[in-house]
């Protein structure tokens, strides 16, 4: 095991992870709970994969004390409040509260899981690369774990060291056990490792070379796979967030009525309940079960963000505040009629999150923007560059030559300081390109740029003459998985964009026209006479919480799309949220006021 030096890292806790331990380790102290039910077998492996550091016994201690606590609270809610609405909350609750605290570990681990063999192909790629330098598979899987950052590289991180401390005879027992475990998930993965492992044993270079090649091939395969199959179970989920997203909320018009007619009545707080926190959690939780199964693809750039938030978020609730304007003059006494007034509350609060969001995105994004359209230009580079090399030119030269001929693209001006770097800076290939002060990659966000840079190094260090070559296979590898991801963006693009037109036009059409119609019939109860005890809601406070539902439910919705197509690109879908909360609010706002005027017309 000569020259290998890792260490296993455990996963980085995202912030809900830290408040389920902190929660975990409080109920763990309550023995009697601990020992009311036994913790299951997969609840443990759950555990053990994704490494937060909490024992089984405490989770079950959390879940029985999560639905204690759900039914004290609905039970004093009822009470207190008197509804009968509030029992069914308080039948529902504690089981709710019950099954996602005890399942939020099945949860990560599946996402964790998925998120995994997302990285399969570049996992694959890394080692074939490795492999097509120097045919030795310790340096290929070291090279893979230390460009691998999610659970695939920590699994093999783990595995690694493990051979490291003789657990395992040797790197090919840690890749076999590793291939076989990933294997219950990822098929190709395993199909592929194998594939690499058997490379080592071909004594043709042209046999080596064609069999890392069809490793390859079948990772790329596998993702694609996947993804369609991934498509072709969003129709579901998507169908049911339509169904309790747009749906409901016109169904619920008519029977909060309806069930005002046999004496139970929702109040106005209890119509918010159900409109503003119900109903989008809903909605939320079934995105999340829809995403939870995405396998992730390529990750996006890690741009950061230098924007001062607290001074961001007082410039937006300034913005929110003058857009509500109406209604705060409305409070201090002069009379302002109440649609507007609800309507003006609205906007403010959605223009107090979209001038925040936009706000802290729009550098940050065009700086994103910029990025991607580096790395779309690196493949052609890395042709270009390889080509230099293998003439035999010195890296200066060859970026140098890159530089000139590709004139006027973002990816000349890095190696353009690269060149620079060596040649006026006196630095070394590594200084010139990775130096934290005057890198030329020190603005450069993107971890495909980075990882592949850094391998072109390594190779050009150890034998230039193979280097050219090795850039060429480089630029293939690359141009293979742009077009895995074209493949993706293609097969979900269909549902990205019947979700984006149910967030900004349907859902707000539908809810204004809801919300308008309850209001009409409140204000004629004469005509459907029955009616007439269910006017516990005002139609302006009504039209309220539509509002907010869209506001909410346009949140959702347009993650929802951004996500199934970018991933977890957070700074996509900020964007995305910024750009279309004003247009679904406008759709509201305008249906609102014309169906308003249609529906008086038509009932009179």
């Amino acid at each position: 095991m000569s020259g290998l030096s890792l260490t296993h890292r455990r996963p980085e806790m995202t912030p809900l992870d830290k408040l389920y331990v902190k929660f975990c380790y409080v109920a763990g102290r309550f023995s009697m709970f601990k020992n009311l039910q036994r913790a299951p077998n997969e609840l443990r492996e759950n555990l053990e994969f994704i490494e937060i550091g909490v024992q089984p016994e405490e989770v079950v201690a959390l879940a029985i004390s999560a639905a204690l606590f759900a039914f004290i609270i609905a039970v004093a809610g009822m009470l207190l409040g008197g509804s009968p609405l509030l029992l069914a909350l308080a039948a529902v609750l504690p089981v709710f509260a019950y099954v996602s605290v005890g399942w939020y570990p099945r949860w990560r681990a599946e996402r964790e899981r998925f998120l995994g063999m997302g990285e399969a192909p570049m996992l694959v790629s890394y080692m074939v690369m490795a492999m097509k330098v120097r045919p030795n598979l310790e340096r290929a899987a070291q090279f893979a774990v230390e460009n691998l950052q999610g659970a695939l590289g920590r699994g093999l991180r783990r595995q690694l060291w493990n051979a490291g401390l003789r657990v395992h005879v040797s790197v090919d027992e840690a890749l076999l056990k590793f291939a076989d475990f990933w294997g219950k998930w990822c098929d190709d993965l395993k199909r592929s490792l194998h594939l690499i492992r058997s490379s080592v044993l071909e004594r043709s270079n042209v046999r080596r070379l064609s069999v890392l090649d069809m490793a390859l091939d079948i990772s790329l395969q596998g993702m694609r796979e996947r993804m369609q199959g991934f498509a072709a179970g969003l129709h579901l989920p998507t169908f049911m967030i339509y169904s309790i997203g747009v749906l409901l909320p016109l169904v619920l018009v008519a029977v909060l009525p309806v069930l005002s007619a046999i004496g139970i009545c929702a109040s106005t707080w209890q119509v918010f309940i159900i409109y503003c926190v119900a109903l989008p959690i809903a909605v939320w939780g079934l995105s999340r079960w829809a995403l939870a199964k995405r396998p992730a693809a390529f990750p996006p750039p890690e741009v950061p963000n230098e924007v001062n938030s607290i001074r961001t978020a007082m410039l937006a609730g300034a913005i929110g505040l003058a857009a509500s304007s109406p209604a705060i003059i409305r409070a201090l006494g002069p009379k302002v009629p109440d649609t507007i007034c609800s309507l003006s509350l609205l906007w403010g609060i959605t223009l107090s999150i979209v001038a925040y969001l936009h706000l802290t995105t729009v550098r940050a994004y065009e700086i994103r923007n910029s990025v991607k359209q580096m790395e779309d230009e690196f493949c052609d580079s890395l042709v270009q560059l390889g080509n230099q090399i293998t003439e035999g030119r010195p890296a200066e030269g060859a970026f140098e030559r890159v530089a000139i001929s590709m004139r006027g693209t973002r990816i000349a001006d890095v190696f353009l300081r690269a060149s620079n770097n060596i040649k006026l800076g006196g630095m070394g290939l590594r200084a010139a390109l990775f130096d934290a002060e005057q890198g030329a990659l020190k603005h450069v966000y993107s971890r495909t740029i980075h990882d592949t840079l850094r391998m072109l190094v390594d190779i050009v260090e150890r034998s230039t003459r193979a280097a050219g070559d090795a850039i060429l296979r480089m630029s293939d590898h690359l141009n293979g998985l742009k077009q895995v991801e074209a493949d993706i963006r293609k097969s979900l693009g269909e549902v990205v964009t019947s979700m984006r037109s149910v967030a900004l036009f349907f859902a707000p059409l539908i809810a204004a026209v809801t919300s308008r119609l309850q209001g009409v019939l409140s204000s004629k109860p004469g005509v459907v006479s029955f009616l007439k005890a269910g006017a516990s809601t005002s139609p302006a406070a009504f039209l309220l919480a539509l509002g907010l539902y869209v506001v909410a439910l346009v949140v959702i919705l347009i993650s929802y799309a951004a996500e199934i197509e970018f991933g977890d690109d957070r700074l996509s879908k900020r964007v995305m949220i910024a750009r279309g909360l004003p247009i679904a609010v406008a759709v509201f706002t305008i249906s609102a006021l014309v169906s308003g005027q249609l529906l008086a017309a038509i009932i009179g």
